[in-house]
């Protein structure tokens, strides 16, 4: 019998092949593809990488960015299959794999801004880029270019993504990655986009306790360490109890701190950071011929795009003591040759109602009670009011130059973004000098360095302030400034150059919303000379603002709202987006800055030829403030200190009254977490409860608590099935399913194992899963219906206090019987 196995074995290895039978060959290629770390791991790590991807087609940099997802995607599913594969060599499947990406990111590109023609977007887009903003120092805001760009890197970043996970085994690393794109992108994004930020947290933290489970689980089986079967699932539960728990936390954090060394070193305009973001800004950027319709979008630039296409809705509704002020926001002070930055901004907080000090004269107090009807986006809270405020009727942030000292560029809530409905109050210090008092005041150039005299004090510059706000970039055009001598030839006075060049732009340059600056020069070059003479406000004030400078006047541009429409039903003036604007101010030595108006369409800020009384100048002695400019650069550092000091009180009824509505949002939003951190806890409480007993006695006890949470009195003395006839004559709609259980149960627990009448000999116990998840959501609804339990928790919580005070009586008397 062995002998004739033996042979039939060999002759079945040594068989030949038959006629016209093809050889056995073995398979050359297999393709076997599984996920160790398990799906649940590549969903989290989807939602990291997709809560970034989404926040960026959010932002909107350019047009057609809704291909983006599915850019992505392929490089999510390559990411994963060239970590996980292990036919081809690594190195030319990450090739394959970032060739796609680029040819993917150029198809595209061509298919969205070239009509599919791929050589005219090499030739008139990749080409031109590369020899005119690389090669030659050019600017580079093609829109096509910027969106091969941010096709490219989005496939990068969801293939690196994966890969730094199912590869290198670093999670952390995927982490910072996104996460150091998202906050770039949310800094921009428009308010009411946390939720990609609550979404990137909650998988991110998930992912990492995911990950460290898996490698923890394959180390204890590698030394042969047993676990329960069902443990990643409890520690994953109590992992998403945890993430909620930080998330509240930082929900609860204050919203912003600003180190002020930190953020000097940041947006110092010298720093490499800057300089780096510079020149990437030059080489790949947009031409803002993209913007979609706003109510108006401020931020610490200012770009000197196409069509802001603004639009018609209402912004706020405002009264105030002078209508003719316009309500300002922020003010710049460094000019790339490209946009317009406020830099080296410190920060201090102000409490509500402080008034700060004001360190020009010739000013008058106006207060603006405004209404926020629809907020504009925003890149931080800004606070809008004439300038320059003074006081707020809330807690507020003050952004303070670095480089001019006491110099305040804006005003930040520390309630958050202005939202429908806010109403706040500010005063203002506005110029109220005349125009034969400033022309009596020099250009910096000829201006005394000292105060030797008592006259002088008056028109003694800050260092500072010229060198801050006369600042112009390296590649300033020349042009501008002969531009600027020939307007103000014959000029006597600072203030006539000034006027003759704000009346130059108003009376040669038409406004017009629709331009398209090239993609190289400047555009304020190309706006004076290059142009059809016509631009928009940002054009008119960089202009002119420029054109001052390049004479060594120091002036700045201020973006904000002009002062609307007056509305005479409601005796109150209504700012609407397209009412979004910038302008010019000059400073004048002791008399701070001055609006001015250049834009063309628009009136001119009032001035009196003189006053009633001749002329204004600096207070009288024995008059409130020091504004002797001699000592100037001191009492702006005075002007710190004094903050600090102030930052100490304050009331704060009005602060209350205001954000009622505000602390109701608050509560409600803290109810909502407690009511979904309860339901967590609650769940991974009553998944662990009686875990050790059988399945079938797990069910068993949990319907008799749930019976006794409901009021359904059970006796001790009853019996199993006594117990599920009383539960059944309560809830009769499920006698017959809690009957069975009852039955199961019983026989489980005292039928001979061996006998066919045990449930696990009979198979019934694969029945119970079923029933149970049949039975248990109508049985916690019959709980909400009689929520006996919760009538019972003043019961139950004063027995515990009186068992208490027993105890302690009783510890008190054998104390004392010691």
């Amino acid at each position: 019998m062995q002998d004739a196995a033996v042979d039939k074995l060999l002759k079945t290895i040594t068989r030949q092949p038959k006629k016209n039978e093809k050889p056995y060959r073995r398979r050359q290629f297999e393709l076997h593809f599984s996920l160790d770390e398990g799906w649940f791991s590549l969903i989290l790590v989807a939602a990291v990488v997709f809560s970034t991807i989404w926040c960026i087609q959010v932002v909107n940099w350019v047009d057609h960015l809704q291909v983006l997802t599915l850019t992505a995607f392929f490089g999510l599913i390559l990411g994963v299959f060239t970590a996980k594969q292990k036919q081809f060599p690594r190195f030319l499947s990450y090739l394959c794999s970032f060739l796609f990406g680029l040819l993917l990111a150029y198809w595209q590109t061509a298919a969205s801004y070239y009509q599919g023609d791929f050589v005219a977007f090499a030739q008139n887009g990749l080409w031109t880029w590369w020899t005119q903003a690389v090669l030659r120092g050019g600017f580079g805001d093609d829109n096509s270019i910027y969106f091969f760009f941010i096709l490219l890197l989005g496939y990068l970043l969801a293939y690196i993504s994966a890969w730094l996970v199912y590869r290198t085994r670093s999670p952390w690393l995927m982490i910072v990655a996104n996460a150091t794109v998202l906050l770039i992108n949310l800094n921009n994004a428009p308010t009411g986009v946390i939720i990609f930020l609550v979404v990137f947290l909650l998988a991110a933290l998930l992912l990492l306790l995911r990950f460290n489970l898996y490698e923890s689980m394959q180390r204890w089986n590698r030394l042969g360490l047993r676990h329960a079967d069902d443990l990643s699932w409890d520690i994953m539960q109590f992992g998403s109890l945890i993430s909620v728990v930080i998330l509240i936390g930082s929900w609860i954090l204050p919203a912003s701190y600003a180190d002020p060394l930190l953020s000097q070193i940041w947006n110092d305009s010298e720093s490499p950071w800057v300089q780096f973001q510079n020149t990437v800004n030059r080489i790949i950027s947009t031409n803002g011929g993209a913007n979609a319709s706003n109510r108006g979008n401020f931020r610490d630039t200012l770009a000197l795009g196409g069509n802001p296409n603004l639009n018609d809705e209402v912004v706020f509704r405002f009264k105030s003591d002078d209508a003719g002020q316009y309500l300002a926001s922020v003010s710049y002070d460094y000019y790339t040759g490209r946009s317009w930055m406020s830099t080296q901004t410190g920060s201090q907080n102000i409490k509500a109602n402080t008034l700060q000090p004001v360190n020009a004269a010739g000013t008058k107090t106006i207060k603006q009670t405004i209404r926020v009807v629809n907020p504009p986006s925003q890149q931080y809270p800004y606070l809008f009011g004439a300038s320059e405020i003074v006081k707020v009727d809330r807690g507020a942030t003050v952004l303070i130059s670095r480089r001019a000292p006491g110099e305040i560029v804006a005003w930040l809530g520390q309630n958050g973004y202005l939202t429908t409905g806010t109403t706040y109050t500010v005063e203002s210090a506005i110029s109220n000098v005349d125009k034969v008092t400033l022309r009596k005041v020099p250009l910096p150039a000829d201006a005394p360095s000292s105060a030797q005299r008592e006259e002088d004090a008056v028109n003694v510059y800050a260092p500072q302030i010229v060198e801050t706000y006369t600042q112009l970039p390296k590649e300033f055009d020349p042009e501008i400034k002969k531009l600027a001598l020939s307007i103000t030839a014959g000029k006597q006075s600072m203030y006539d150059k000034v006027e003759a060049i704000e009346s130059y732009l108003r009376q040669n340059y038409r406004y017009n919303l629709d331009v398209q600056p090239p993609s190289t020069g400047d555009p304020t070059s190309w706006f004076l000379f290059h142009s059809k003479k016509e631009g928009y406000c940002n054009y008119f004030a960089s202009a002119m603002t420029l054109m001052l400078r390049s004479v060594g006047i120091p002036a700045r541009v201020v973006a904000g709202y002009t002062n609307g429409d007056y509305d005479a039903g409601a005796g109150e003036r209504v700012v609407k987006g397209k009412d979004a604007h910038a302008w010019s101010q000059v400073y004048f030595a002791g008399y701070g800055w001055i609006n001015f108006e250049p834009s063309s369409g628009f009136g001119t800020f009032y001035r009196p030829e003189t006053t009633s009384s001749g002329s204004v100048g600096l207070p009288l002695p024995g008059q409130q403030g020091n504004n002797d400019p001699s000592t100037q650069n001191h009492n702006m550092n005075d002007k710190l200190h004094q903050l600090e000091e102030d930052a100490g009180g304050g009331d704060y009824a009005n602060d209350q009254q205001v954000n009622i509505g505000r602390s109701f949002s608050f509560i409600i939003g803290s109810l909502v977490l407690a009511l979904l951190f309860g339901g967590i806890f609650f769940a991974i409480w009553w998944r662990r409860l009686f875990r050790n007993y059988s399945f079938a006695t797990q069910v068993y006890r949990r319907i008799c608590l749930l019976a006794d949470w409901a009021g359904i009195k059970l006796a001790p003395s009853q019996t199993p099935l006594e117990r599920m006839e009383e539960i059944s004559r309560a809830t009769p709609a499920y006698a017959t399913t809690l009957q069975r259980l009852g039955d199961i149960y019983v026989r489980e627990q005292w039928a001979d194992p061996q006998s066919a009448e045990h449930p696990r000999r009979s198979g019934e116990v694969h029945e119970l899963p079923g029933l149970w998840r049949r039975l248990q959501p109508q049985l916690f609804f019959y709980v909400l219906k009689h929520p006996s339990v919760v009538r019972s928790i003043p019961r139950a919580l004063s027995g515990a206090m009186r068992s208490l005070r027993q105890r302690r009586r009783k510890n008190g008397e054998f104390e004392d019987d010691l």
